[in-house]
């Protein structure tokens, strides 16, 4: 770190001129040499420090691939100690990559931001982040990545209370997936989840639900008669008729076949608080 400062300080900062540019690209490998040995002594504060050093050299030099490369380092050693300044690095190597043209890789920046915020349990700022990476890779046209981003985005709103958002993004995702090979299989649990998220946007209103599943039969006739869609029916009729134990008995039955997420129990709790006690 000191032999690498004491090349830029050498070279006056980052001046203009070939030799200056041969002492700063000089004291990047430094600092990268540098950031690699504090890795090695499980020195992650100042691996970070390191490898932002080099990641703004190389920036300052129009590496901008390079630059880009060591932020993302950085914020891996800034994980471990410091989420601030690995936010902040992720940040930035997302905006160098995008501005090189490798949307893909920046979308995977906030992806990885989105994960870090769930880890400290940020669900707001986590389902920003999965919603900026889902829109880089619409545009990427990478369906997949797209799909997985835009399930946190509407599993996390849902959590937060905003059932019509997640209900819709279930919805859109299960008839798109009618249309994908490798996807058509989810097209019922995303049916599913969106019917979970209708009655809970209006819990007191089963009949809403139940015309929600007829049109879902309409465009996918698989549904008739699936899992999702029994278990859906008996929800709504369940809520219908105000009867809390029906209610519990359609979950008892739909688990005997398949097992319900956590978050589905946890949305299918608020739903119940509406028909009476939970008798379980």
């Amino acid at each position: 770190m000191i032999e690498a400062e004491a090349l830029l300080n050498k070279s006056g900062g980052m001046c203009c001129g070939s030799k200056s540019r041969v002492r700063s690209e000089e004291a990047c490998m430094i600092y990268v040499k540098a950031a690699n040995a504090f890795k090695m002594a499980k020195e992650w504060h100042k691996a970070g420090n390191a490898f932002a050093e080099a990641a703004t050299i190389e920036l300052k030099n129009e590496r901008k691939t390079e630059s880009a490369m060591h932020f993302v380092e950085a914020a891996k050693c800034y994980k471990k100690v410091s989420p601030n300044e690995c936010e902040q690095c992720l940040m930035k190597a997302s905006e160098v990559y995008d501005d090189v043209g490798r949307g893909k890789t920046a979308a995977k920046q906030h992806l990885t931001l989105a994960e870090l915020y769930e880890e400290q349990g940020n669900l707001q700022k986590a389902l920003d982040e999965f919603q900026k990476a889902a829109d880089m890779f619409t545009s990427e046209q990478l369906a997949s990545s797209t799909t997985k981003c835009l399930l946190s985005v509407a599993k996390h709103s849902a959590t937060l209370g905003d059932y019509d958002r997640a209900k819709q993004i279930f919805e859109e995702l299960g008839t798109e997936a009618l249309n994908n090979t490798l996807l058509k299989y989810t097209a019922n649990e995303n049916y599913a989840k969106a019917g979970i998220c209708q009655l809970a946007s209006n819990p007191q209103d089963g009949q809403e639900l139940l015309n929600k599943v007829e049109e879902w039969k309409d465009t996918n006739p698989s549904f008739s008669g699936s899992r999702e869609c029994i278990f859906l029916t008996k929800l709504g009729q369940a809520v219908m008729k105000d009867d809390v134990d029906a209610f519990n008995e359609a979950i008892r039955s739909h688990e005997s076949i398949s097992r319900l997420s956590e978050w589905d129990h946890a949305i299918l709790k608020n739903i119940r608080k509406n028909l009476g006690p939970d008798l379980r």
